[in-house]
Formats: C-alpha cells, structure tokens, sequence
C-alpha cells in the first residue's frame, strides 16, 4: 500500500490548539475573576467601614448628649436616678469607649476619621470631668448621704468649700450652661461630623478607584467570553468540516458501495485514500472473480452461468429478443483429427468470429462443449433474414480456418427463435427445434423458428 502523503489540517493538532486557547482564556478567566472578587471585597470593606465609622461617630455624639441630659436633669431636678443613669453610663456600658474599639477593627491609627473621633472622644472625657463635678455639686446641695462612691472621690476645689447651697446650685448649673462646657459640645460634635466628612472623602476616593478597576476588569471577562465564544464557534465549524461531513459521506459512500471522497481532516483523507486503496484490490479481485465466474476460459466470452443470468434479467424485463443456439458441425471427428489443440483452436475462432460478426449489444456466450448461444437485443420480426444472413457470413469465415490453421472442415448449425417478452423456457425449445431441423437437413446452415416446425 502507498505511503500517505495527504496534505489538509491535522485534527489532533487543531484539538490541541483549540485546548491550549481555551486553558489560556480560562486562566486569563480565572485571574480577571479574583481581581474582580478583590475588588469587590474592597468596595465591601470600604462600605463597612464607612457604615462602622458613622456608626461610632454617631455613637460618640449621642453619648455625649444623653450623658449632658442626665447631668442637667440631675443638678436641676435633684433626681438621683440621672445622676445613677449617668454613672451606668460611663462605667457599665461605656458606650464611647465601644465605639472607638469598633473603629479600631477597620481604621488604622493613621486614619484621618480615626484621628479626629480620638480627639472627640477625648473632648468628651474632658466633658464627663466637668458633668461629674456637677453632680458632685449636686449632691452637695441635696445632701452626701448616699452619695455614690465614684461622686463621692471627687474633691470640691477650696474655694467651693465655703459656699452655701443656693451658690453651689448656681455653680453646679453654671458649669452645665456655660460658654466653657458648650464649646466642648460644639467641638465634639464638630469632630463626629469632620470624622463622617472624612471617612466619605476616603470611601470615594477608594470606591472610584476599585470601580473603576471593577468596569475595566469586567470589559476585560466580557472579551474573553467573547473569545470563548469565538472558539467554540470555530470548534464547531471545524468539527462539522472536519469531522461530521466526512464521516456522513462515508457512510453513503459506504452504503452506495462507492470509493470514499477524499475530504475532511488530514487523518479523514488518509483514512479515505487508505479505504479506496483497499477498495481498488477488492474491486480487482472482485472483477477477476467475475470474469472467472461469467467468461469462459478458454474463449473469453460469456460462459453458461452468465447466459442463465441473462436470460432470467430478460424474463423479468420482457423485452423483445432472438434466441440463437449455435453448435460446432463434427467438433468429435474435428478433435480427433486435430486433437484438443486444434479443438480448441476451433473453439476460440469460433468465439471470435462471433463476436466480430453480432453487434456489441448482444450477448454471445459458450454454454457447452461446442455448444453456443446468442441473444440479440431489441430483435425486431422483420430482421429474421439479417439472421440467417449473419451465420452465413460466420461459415463463410470459419471456411477459412483451413488456410490457416489447416483445420477442416468447420461449421455451425444454428436455430434461432424470436420473443417479444423475453426469455422463455418456450423460447429455448422453439430455438432447440429449428437447431434440430437444420441437423437434420444435413447441419451448416440457420432455420429461424416457425409453427410448421411443431
């Protein structure tokens, strides 16, 4: 068998193209989707502590109201319930002290929010120092007894010691209303807001630049999905191209008995020109087959098997024909005479002369010994004359193999018989019969069929 040396595309190097692009778009893939996973936490965290930072800021600036209203409401109205609220306040809850630990988790000691909710806070410590002295006032005023231990700690400075109840009210009440505490108010207040201020600057600030690698790094997942895309599509043309018609026109070529059409990928076309390779030495091996099975050795004409076949084809057809059967006149003494070689020598040119003598149409075959047949195609009735004709020719030629072969003498009787429905067994013993009649009139001659005959 010939080396293959088919030119196309490689199916196994394009599947291993289409896989390396695909693996390098999925890694592409994969690190633009962490980047916009990181991102995204980015813009998650900033929110967070954005919320947080508000949240403690809030937290600062409501504590330190509610811790005024109870030391206000305190030195006022001599309630000690405030004055008890406000020290669960600063001591049990610790409000501000939980905020700024919050703030801790997500800012760093750098931060600008976290700078300025420091020194809020320690605003308002200074601010707690000033309400506790006004309860410790407070209390002066109603009496220590049951003064809490915390209150009761803080010294009145000497100068408080020597006023009296209505002065130490006045001072407890200046100490809550006057310019000094409201502008530690005003101020801690302005760091709550200036702290908020700046976590929303650094929020932006971080929001537009991890959106704005979100937008890029999503264009850039878009046009790989696109390239996906692309491939597959690609994959699928080439798959179809390559793969699919080819093996679809194998299988009609297949089913048709036909040589497959070269197409399709390198290994298809070799697959193919291997196939028809094998189809050629089986269609010569089948045709050298036929010919051993449909022609006759010795002649090279149609032999019994395939005048049978013939005939049954005409049956079915029911085309018109003539039948002729042919036999070699004293082949025995002929054999004798010459021997085999010569015989067969007889045989053969009387094969050629045969085929040499009726169209290419028709069918001349060896159906026995010396024993021939004819079957002339589209025989019409008015051609029976053309018959006998041709078989005198056919003696006329055989006369000849004296002069050179130095055979004789060599002849044919033939009986011929005409059907305008193809081949019957009728039609054989009509052309049997008028075979007959010419043996019987002393052979080398042709009788057409007639009813006269029997």
């Amino acid at each position: 068998m010939a080396e293959n040396n088919t030119k196309g595309i490689n199916i196994n190097l394009l599947n291993t193209f289409f896989i390396a692009v695909t693996a390098f778009v999925f890694c592409f893939i994969l690190l633009f989707s962490q980047n916009v996973n990181n991102r995204f936490h980015a813009v998650k965290n900033a929110i967070d502590k954005f919320i947080i930072c508000e949240q403690s800021s809030k937290t600062i600036k409501e504590c330190a109201n509610n811790l005024t209203e109870y030391a206000r409401l305190f030195v006022v109205n001599h309630d000690v319930k405030f004055a008890l609220a406000y020290l669960e306040e600063i001591s049990v809850t610790k409000s501000q002290e939980n905020a700024l630990k919050d703030l801790q988790k997500v800012c760093s000691e750098k931060d600008l929010a976290f700078q300025r909710l420091k020194i809020a806070l320690t605003q308002a410590e200074s601010l707690t120092n000033m309400e506790l002295y006004a309860i410790r006032l407070g209390y002066e005023v109603i009496g220590t007894e049951n003064m809490p231990e915390r209150i009761s700690k803080i010294e009145l400075r000497s100068s408080d010691r020597a006023l009296n109840r209505n002065e130490l009210q006045e001072l407890a009440v200046k100490n809550l209303f006057g310019d000094g505490y409201l502008i530690y108010k005003m101020r801690i207040n302005e760091n709550c807001n200036l702290t908020v201020a700046a976590i929303e600057d650094q929020i932006k600030e971080e929001l537009n630049i991890n959106a704005e690698e979100l937008g890029e790094n999503i264009d850039r997942l878009r046009l790989l999905f696109l390239v996906l895309l692309i491939v597959n599509v690609m994959v699928f043309i080439a798959l179809a191209f390559l793969v699919l018609l080819p093996l679809k026109r194998f299988q009609g070529s297949i089913k048709n008995d036909q040589k497959l059409v070269v197409i399709g990928s390198k290994e298809f076309k070799d697959l193919a020109q291997s196939y028809n390779e094998i189809y050629e030495i089986k269609e010569k091996n089948t045709q050298s087959l036929l010919e051993k099975a449909e022609y006759d050795a010795l002649t090279g004409i149609l032999n019994r098997r395939a005048f049978d076949q013939i005939c049954k084809t005409s049956t079915e057809k029911r085309t018109s024909i003539a039948l002729l059967l042919i036999d070699m006149d004293n082949f025995k003494h002929i054999n004798d005479t010459y021997g085999h070689a010569g015989g067969d020598t007889a045989l053969k040119e009387l094969a050629r002369i045969l085929t040499e003598t009726f169209r290419k149409d028709d069918y001349i075959a060896r159906i026995g010994g010396d024993e021939f047949a004819a079957i002339l195609k589209d025989f019409k009735p008015d051609s029976v004359d053309k018959i006998v004709s041709k078989i005198g020719e056919v003696n006329e030629e055989l006369a000849k193999l004296d002069e050179k072969f130095q055979i004789k003498p060599v002849s044919v009787s033939v009986g011929a018989a005409y059907s305008s429905t193809g081949f019957s067994t009728q039609l054989y013993k009509n052309a049997d019969k008028a075979l007959y009649a010419v043996k019987e009139a002393g052979r080398r001659g042709c009788r057409v069929y007639d009813e006269s005959m029997g």
